[in-house]
């Protein structure tokens, strides 16, 4: 340890100056004669010591010294947690004498390293103890998740083990490459080939409309199964839609079929597709998948009116387009002749213009439609202003600024993600009117303007309710340039759809005049919990959370036979203006709900439909992928073990010579002042001269 001051060194004489004059004067000044000299030398170098080390201490002298840490070697334990290791043969073993196994390796390899353990299945979760009940299986992102987690960490080694099957993510091959540590890989798993018929893959799309036919693609396996018959069957509600008899023609039998359904009932439909069950098969669960399908009576209609031709209107089409439930059409504002209430939605762009006149049929007010505002350099403010829908724009000159978004993160009116704003942020700027803008109270702006590095504070994008209509606002043209910098960014338009079907979605949106509403999301895995949410509004169409909602569900179709559940019922908890109601996680199935209150001597009712989906990835691939774990293992210049054998990578990874503990030498520096030895010391030290002076009379 060494000291540090940053003081001149004549600072430091000063300090022993100031020690030798306080303890000549002390004792030696006048001079005494009726004390012994060692008694004064003693007691003025006591205090000499005292006052040279407390002025010492005014010039905030620094301590430096040199700390080594030593950190063993991590030893990384990820453990698969997935529902096929235990549907193989051994299920009883993995459950019971490989746990313990388990254990005893942990322990041998926690005397020479730190082991760290994890569970993965869908995803990586600290924990050293396995239930086998995960639902999927990403092998590359439990890989990845610690190269990120343990970056410039002493990791030794790591060790997975599973049976190689992986059903979500990429491929984990490419993925250890992010690796720089050992991969050890434990194989678990039968790779013997099963006897086993299943419904392999449907592809299909999750909406439909009333009246209309969709399209499914049914790819069929059967292993083990030569010769062997079966029947795949289409149904909705018991109804039987399609039967086909199949014959399987080899061991490795795979059969795609394409079935066109016709939609002829709207509402949250499960179409189940099922094949029948053979001799001896190992899984039965796999025969059957049941599909969730929304048939919507009828498209969200949407009308682009523009003032003239503009890249803007394209873009703004093929966007809303990308959502199958909208059908669009666009006008210029001199041919549009039809009637606005066949539309859900009005866009009008550069409307009011200038040189172009808004048709009075499109004045939100008469049509009463919900209208979205694109403003530009076309439009005609002053007719604008005149329209009353919340938003003014005044300006004395025709100029206009490159504006860029500024996403508002107290927006409420509907959800954008932390993602989604912070790459709209990136979009290019659009030209936007300069001049002054008023806003309604009663409007929200998603989106402000950012002029250069400035914030204006001005709304860009732009919600809200006028007089039971809804209005929407984008100040500035230029929304082409959007679409093609989120292809240029990220590959794709998602970006740029999403914020625009949200915007569409809740414009376009009827206000529901209904005073008792319940919300679900429709469609959950069986891995989800099953969430709702109530409204309940008074005469005057305020929330109000007083009296009690009871939710009651009844399960009408299962995926699984025999699995039918009675009615469930459950009371909501009020939360904020409303309720909230988190039912939990259910078996697979098709289930009606229907929630009750009574307010004001009058019983409110609404009900709806929802589908918990069984994925069933686990079970649509039994046998076993050693070939991956063996890759994994080799590539990083390490081994794969059985799991009857998985207690031999203690010995091999201590026989490492690349696994080392590391010493880490840091440098702390700390001011002397808060050194206890330093206060301790003068304490003493005062402590021994008073007594020296009491015992020998001092004053």
């Amino acid at each position: 340890m060494s000291l540090i001051s940053d003081q001149p060194w004549y600072w430091w004489l000063l300090c022993v100056v100031a020690g030798l004059a306080y303890s000549a004067v002390m004792y030696w000044w006048p001079r005494r004669t009726d004390t012994d000299k060692w008694v004064r030398w003693t007691a003025s170098a006591l205090r000499f010591v005292v006052v040279t080390l407390l002025a010492f201490l005014f010039l905030s002298p620094l301590t430096k010294r040199v700390v080594n840490e030593k950190e063993k070697p991590v030893v990384l334990l990820l453990q698969d947690n997935s529902k096929s290791v235990v549907l193989s043969t051994d299920s009883t073993y993995y459950r019971t004498d490989y746990a313990k196994a388990v254990e005893r390796l942990t322990s041998k390899l926690a005397s020479h390293y730190t082991v760290e353990s994890y569970t993965y299945d869908a995803t990586l979760s600290p924990s050293a103890t396995t239930d086998y009940s995960g639902n999927a299986t990403d092998m590359s992102q439990a890989l990845m998740a610690v190269a990120d987690r343990y970056a410039g960490r002493n990791v030794g080694a790591v060790i997975l083990t599973g049976d190689g099957i992986f059903n979500q993510g990429s491929d984990p091959v490419s993925s250890a490459h992010s690796l720089s540590w050992p991969l050890y890989t434990v194989a678990l798993g039968d790779t013997m080939p099963r006897r086993d018929a299943l419904v392999a893959h449907v592809r299909y799309n999750r909406v439909a409309y009333l009246g209309s036919s969709f399209p499914l693609e049914i790819t069929v396996k059967a292993l083990q199964m030569a010769g062997n018959k079966a029947t795949l069957t289409i149904s909705n509600g018991g109804r039987r839609l399609y039967t086909k008899q199949l014959e399987y023609a080899g061991n490795n039998f795979v059969s795609v079929e394409n079935v066109t359904i016709d939609a002829d009932k709207a509402g949250l439909q499960s179409y189940v597709v099922s094949l029948t069950v053979g001799d001896g098969e190992t899984s039965v669960r796999n025969n059957s998948r049941t599909l969730p399908i929304e048939v919507i009576d009828g498209r969200q209609r949407v009308a682009i009116v523009a003032a003239a031709p503009h890249p803007d209107v394209s873009a703004l089409r093929r966007s809303i387009e990308s959502n199958a439930g909208y059908e669009v059409s666009t006008f210029l504002a001199a041919d549009f002749k039809e009637p606005p209430s066949k539309y859900n939605l009005i866009v009008l762009h550069n409307l009011p213009g200038k040189q172009v006149p808004l048709p009075a049929a499109l004045e939100p007010a008469k049509s009463g439609v919900p209208t979205l505002f694109v403003i530009g350099r076309g439009t005609d403010l002053p007719r604008f202003n005149a329209l009353h829908t919340g938003l003014e724009v005044f300006t004395k000159i025709d100029q206009y600024n490159e504006v860029t978004p500024v996403w508002e993160r107290n927006f409420t009116l509907f959800t954008v993600d932390e993602e989604l704003g912070r790459k709209a942020e990136a979009f290019p700027p659009l030209s936007a009117p300069f001049g002054e803008y008023h806003l309604a109270a009663n409007m929200q702006a998603a989106f402000t303007c950012r002029v250069g590095t400035v914030g204006s504070g001005d709304p860009l994008m732009a919600f809200g309710q006028q007089q039971e209509l809804r209005y929407a606002f984008v100040v500035g043209e230029g929304l082409w340039r959007w679409m093609l910098a989120d292809y240029q960014n990220s590959n794709s338009h998602d970006n740029f759809n999403q914020l625009i079907n949200k915007m569409v979605v809740y414009t376009s949106l009827r206000i529901n005049k209904d005073r008792f509403h319940v919300t679900s999301q429709g469609v959950y895995t069986a891995d989800e919990p099953v969430q709702f949410e109530a409204e309940l509004y008074n005469d005057s169409y305020e929330p109000v959370n007083v009296p009690e909602v009871s939710l009651e569900i009844k399960q009408t179709g299962s995926q699984q036979p025999g699995n039918q559940q009675e009615k469930l019922t459950f009371l909501f908890n009020k939360s904020g203006n409303g309720y909230a109601l988190n039912a939990g996680i259910m078996p697979p199935g098709t289930y009606h709900y229907t929630a009750t209150t009574s307010f004001n001597g009058k019983r409110l009712a609404a009900g709806g439909t929802f589908v918990v989906e069984d994925q069933m990835l686990e079970e649509l691939d039994l046998r076993a992928d050693h070939a991956t774990l063996r890759t994994l293992a080799t590539q990083s210049g390490a081994e794969m073990v059985s799991a009857r054998d998985i207690e031999q990578l203690a010995s091999l990874i201590e026989k490492r010579d690349d696994i080392k503990t590391v010493i880490y030498s840091r440098t702390r520096y700390s001011e002397l002042l808060n050194l206890p030895l330093i206060f301790i010391l003068i304490t003493l030290l005062l402590g021994a001269e008073w007594v020296l002076r009491k015992y020998h009379g001092i004053l």
